[in-house]
């Protein structure tokens, strides 16, 4: 077999693969004898009917599947033959094969791309730095006592802290929108679970009340269909409720299964939780700001193959948590963000090959374990990862991505800053809702 490589664009390459005739000729004979003695004819004994009758009769049919066969295997041996690792192969064009000369096709490939700087030389990058206070223990406690509320029907007017339970109809210019009509919609006044402009309007309101509500919708909200238009609500109010909430006591505690400590067990295991958090969102915020020092360090051809990979990825995954949006998909809506999505996977790919980090089963174990303690049974949570390899395998990803990022850390500059839990989770949020 031969092979030559020509040298498309930074990444792209043709491979020009040629298999000798002989080898293909046999190989389409013996399946001839082969099919020879399984194939029944009327008029001969199965395995009796002339060569030349099977040839006739399924030559073309088996000489197709040997060069398809044979294409397919020389390819693999190329890739082999010429230690090429390819990102992802674009076409194969065959050239027509004519009998005494070599099978001959065209492999279009792309390469993954060299990342040629994993290292932040030069750069400095901000640490931010907190503690968790007693004021953050005790915002916390506050949003326990809220999540075991209990809530009773009030005729009075609807105040910030009171449920609604409402069922609505939206129009735009007349007409009804995606998502628009629901009913017994439920939500607690100035929880921040629905838009301002439209929770505003229904401060005062009284159960049995119907109300027509008018608001523009943000600019950048998540459906396009209504960014920046303006609405019309026909709303109807089915119950207000009046949060009641539990005191900060034992009893609460042990809602929370601590049935020994009391209170002050309770306080101690949610700053444990806080710190638990803290430490992992700090880290995440690092891993933010060093994967975009090195995204700007590290222009790069993204192979086409992968973008359409992680496009039929995203489509599949909202597919499957939206079946009847299928339909509507578009894939161009999508391309932005998976070419963002593979060009971070590729950078980090090659700061991991260079910083050369290695994960152990114990460093694994250890992290799982961490984890686990925020959880009541934390044996259970360690037996569901150790019962399932993928779990083990996205643990394994991320200590690696950890490593590579400490080890990238070491060649800038850091500069510390210390603020308080409550700015730090802004920055957090900007993280956790932005790409790198």
């Amino acid at each position: 077999m031969q092979v030559s490589i020509k040298k498309i664009g930074a990444i792209e390459r043709k491979l020009t693969i040629s298999v000798p005739h002989a080898s293909v000729i046999k190989e389409i004979e013996e399946r001839l004898h082969k099919a020879a003695k399984s194939t029944r004819i009327p008029g001969f004994r199965p395995g009796k009917a002339p060569q030349n009758l099977i040839k006739q009769r399924y030559g073309e049919k088996i000489a197709n599947e040997v060069i398809s066969d044979t294409i397919q295997s020389s390819y693999r041996e190329a890739l082999k033959q010429e230690n090429i690792i390819p990102a992802g192969l674009l076409s194969i064009v065959p050239e027509p094969f004519v009998p005494g000369n070599d099978l001959q096709y065209i492999a279009t490939i792309e390469l993954y791309p060299e990342i040629l700087a994993p290292t932040l030389a030069g750069k400095t990058i901000e640490k931010l730095f907190c503690k968790i206070a007693a004021q953050d223990i005790d915002q916390t406690v506050e949003n326990i006592r809220k999540n075991h509320a209990e809530f009773i029907n009030k005729t009075s007017p609807a105040e910030p802290g009171d449920r609604l339970t409402i069922d609505f109809v939206g129009t735009m210019e007349g007409n009804s929108f995606a998502g628009g009509t629901k009913e017994n919609q439920q939500f607690v006044i100035g929880d921040g679970h629905i838009l301002e402009s439209f929770e505003a309007d229904l401060l005062g309101v009284q159960a049995g009340q119907a109300k027509q509500i008018s608001f523009t919708f943000p600019a950048d909200y998540a459906s396009e269909e209504v960014a920046g238009k303006a609405v019309v609500f026909a709303v109807t109010v089915k119950t207000v409720e009046q949060r009641i909430l539990p005191d900060v006591d034992d009893a609460l505690a042990e809602k929370l299964g601590l049935k020994e400590g009391g209170i002050k067990k309770m306080r101690e295991e949610v700053e444990n939780n806080l710190n638990r958090e803290l430490e992992m969102r700090m880290r995440t915020v690092m891993h933010h700001r060093v994967m975009n020092e090195l995204l700007k360090a590290n222009p790069i051809d993204v192979p086409q193959t992968l973008v359409g990979a992680e496009i039929d990825r995203i489509m599949q995954s909202i597919e499957k948590q939206q079946p009847n949006t299928k339909q509507n998909l578009d894939r161009d809506k999508f391309s932005d963000q998976a070419r963002h999505s593979v060009t971070l996977g590729l950078v980090m790919r090659g700061v991991i090959e260079k910083a050369n980090t290695t994960v152990t089963a114990a460093e694994v174990r250890a992290r799982i374990e961490k984890m686990a303690a925020s959880y009541t049974d934390s044996k259970n949570f360690i037996d569901l990862y150790y019962a399932d390899r993928s779990r083990l395998q996205t643990i394994e990803a991320m200590l690696l991505e950890e490593k590579a990022i400490e080890h990238v850390l070491e060649t800038a500059k850091l500069t510390e800053k210390e603020i308080s839990f409550e700015a730090f989770n802004v920055y957090w949020q900007q993280a956790e809702s932005a790409p790198f």
